[in-house]
């Protein structure tokens, strides 16, 4: 993974974060679909999908600094590729997207004491497996959805 690195302290940076990455992958299962469809050959070792706080993207092998620095995201979305429908396949990406990026903020938010809370913050914004399993006619419409430009 590169290094684009992020050390939130505050219920709204850990929510910037949060909010951040999830664009990045909302991106990469939008705008992005084909490159990422693509940069997930199955032939590849064991790939993961990185969102990092500069709302970019990464398909890249897990860290292998032991333990990493941040919850691993879910390892080797590239194998089951092609044993799926496309629409199928990019909804268990997003399910596992969604998975790993409350353990980022959870990772964060265990920092803070007891009076801050953050995950109602996270509640309001819509599951990147509902994003991506809505009849949109177009994934680009996903992208609009998320506000993205």
């Amino acid at each position: 993974m590169s290094s684009i690195s992020s050390s939130p302290r505050t219920v709204e940076e850990i929510f910037k974060d949060y909010n951040a990455r999830r664009t990045g992958i909302v991106r990469a299962l939008s705008y992005d679909v084909d490159e990422f469809y693509n940069l997930c050959d199955p032939e590849k070792e064991n790939l993961c999908l990185y969102g990092h706080p500069n709302e970019t993207w990464e398909v890249n092998l897990p860290a292998e600094e032991v333990p990493p620095e941040l919850p691993e995201p879910a390892l080797g979305i590239n194998f089951a590729r092609d044993g799926m429908t496309r629409r199928d396949w990019l909804s268990l990406v997003a399910v596992h997207s969604d998975c790993w990026l409350l353990s980022v903020a959870f990772f964060f938010g265990a920092r803070l004491n007891q009076n801050e809370r953050y995950s109602s913050k996270i509640q309001v914004l819509s599951s990147l497996f509902l994003l991506s399993s809505c009849d949109l006619p177009d994934l680009h419409q996903l992208s609009l959805h998320c506000n993205l430009n």
